[in-house]
């Protein structure tokens, strides 16, 4: 079960920047369906997630553009890679308290596949460790606000 982010600022009433829980979807599911942390090889699977800003402040962040970065271990191997994120942009006040972030697509194979997340050799699955963060593109908004998300773990069969 995933863990919850950690976020800053966290100055209730004031200027709060959160991250919800990353998950795993696959593409194609019904949305209706929950995430899932098992995804069969030869699938793809995107992460999602959703950010948040509220407060006397919010305004202060509109426009500001974060960039989201995801870095893998293969718990198998000890393997580490970084997959291609993505961004968002804060919008307005009225609609920065939920913003909805979906990765690129990626994906997952068996040994030899070249996928992000592969297989490895002599292993009937692959077990991956996901860190997600988040800061923003301004070096002037980047030591202050920041996010991350430990541990989304998701297995390849």
């Amino acid at each position: 079960m995933p863990v919850p982010g950690q976020a800053q600022p966290d100055l209730p009433g004031i200027l709060v920047f959160t991250m919800e829980d990353v998950r795993a979807n696959e593409p194609g599911i019904p949305p209706n369906l929950p995430p899932s942390t098992v995804i069969t090889a030869g699938s793809s699977v995107v992460l999602t997630s959703i950010f948040g800003v509220t407060g006397l402040l919010t305004g202060l962040l509109t426009g500001q553009v974060f960039n989201v970065f995801h870095h893998v271990e293969n718990l198998e191997t000890g393997t580490r890679t970084d997959l291609p994120g993505g961004q968002f942009t804060v919008p307005a006040p009225a609609q920065a308290g939920v913003i909805p972030y979906t990765s690129p697509t990626y994906t997952t194979g068996g040994t030899g596949s070249g996928a992000d997340f592969e297989i490895p050799a002599n292993f009937a699955g692959g077990t991956f460790s996901i860190l997600t963060h988040a800061h923003a593109q301004n070096a002037n908004v980047r030591p202050i606000v920041a996010a991350f998300h430990d541990r989304l773990v998701i297995e390849v069969i």
